[in-house]
């Protein structure tokens, strides 16, 4: 037990997995590690994550839900393109623009 906690860092444990890689894929991902400074399983770890984030369809995703919130004739019409202006409407009043 105390030689996974040193392998994470104290985090949450990982799952371990097993697969195969293809010499010339696992090639230039030695290559890539090495020169980005980081493990081939960091990189593996962030390519799956983008997997996941491009084959999630846009409906699962939680952000998803906001679209069309907030709808209405006291909602400014301009408010994607202004945000800003209706967030910080303080600053908008005294004359700063906060970004």
């Amino acid at each position: 037990m105390e030689l996974r906690k040193k392998i994470n860092n104290g985090k949450k444990r990982m799952k371990r997995l097993q697969f195969y890689l293809e010499p010339r894929v696992d090639a230039q991902l030695e290559r890539l590690a090495a020169k980005l400074k980081v493990s081939k399983a960091q990189l593996i770890r962030e390519g799956i994550r983008l997997v996941i984030i491009k084959k999630t369809p846009l409906e699962e995703d939680p952000a998803f839900k906001l679209i069309g919130l907030l709808k209405g004739e006291d909602f400014p019409k301009d408010a994607s393109v202004n945000h800003d202006k209706y967030i910080y409407v303080e600053d908008w009043k005294e004359g700063k623009k906060k970004l």
